[in-house]
């Protein structure tokens, strides 16, 4: 599929709270058509987010998880809008933001959010595939398994029927974190990340960057830039 769509690698890790005010900063100029479809590729600084809630399964349960311990002072929280409860973002975990309008022209279907979130499922099990491991999804839990752990979760919200956050795919993370937490309801012993199951280069995140850009556009370039960088590009295009 050839379009518009354009891949911004952000540079070292970077906070939650900045990340966000960018995304919503290119919603808005999404929009306003005067950027295309903009994927960012990040790490976040160690942070653990809360989302709107869980999805109902048939079963009653909480639809929102509290904190079971202090955090420690290294961890960031934050609330968030997007889909999903408790979840842990920190180095090594590839995080994904993709900001498409939802009109059925480029990579994201037109005015169909759990078709979207499949989309970007489906990206996961494709990489996956590609390097030998065989995974899946589950109804009524976003994500993609590898066996019954979990690998990458999926959350987004949608603003103007144009998407932000997105997806986070374990890596070579810590998973320690996700024991504070019960991520997405479920128990933390669930969580995996790919080093556990394949060998990773020293440059792991641009490979699966260009894979996952890649299967989203082929031949797709993947632009290496900090926070300056991008607000940057911001304030030009609003400029015109």
């Amino acid at each position: 599929m050839k379009s518009s769509l354009q891949f911004w690698s952000l540079k070292g890790t970077v906070g939650y709270e900045a990340v966000h005010k960018l995304q919503l900063e290119l919603v808005e100029l999404r929009y306003q058509k005067k950027i295309p479809d903009t994927v960012l590729f990040l790490e976040h600084e160690p942070v653990i987010t809360r989302g709107r809630g869980l999805q109902f399964t048939g079963t009653p349960r909480d639809r929102q998880m509290p904190l079971l311990h202090a955090l420690p002072k290294e961890i960031y929280f934050s609330e968030s809008e997007r889909g999903g409860d408790l979840t842990y973002h920190g180095p090594g975990q590839l995080v994904m933001y993709p900001i498409c309008q939802l009109d059925g022209r480029g990579f994201a279907p037109d005015h169909d959010i759990a078709g979207f979130l499949r989309k970007l499922e489906q990206l996961i099990l494709d990489d996956l595939r590609g390097r030998g491991l065989e995974s899946s999804i589950r109804k009524n839990a976003s994500g993609v398994w590898v066996g019954n752990q979990k690998i990458a979760s999926v959350g987004i919200a949608v603003r103007k029927w144009i998407s932000y956050h997105g997806l986070a795919y374990n890596c070579v993370n810590d998973l320690k974190p996700f024991y504070l937490i019960s991520p997405c309801g479920f128990s933390p012993e669930v969580m995996t990340r790919l080093s556990d199951w394949v060998s990773l280069g020293a440059d792991w995140r641009s490979d699966l960057e260009k894979s996952l850009a890649n299967r989203m556009v082929s031949d797709s370039v993947v632009l290496s830039l900090d926070l300056q960088e991008i607000q940057f590009r911001i304030d030009s295009h609003r400029g015109h």
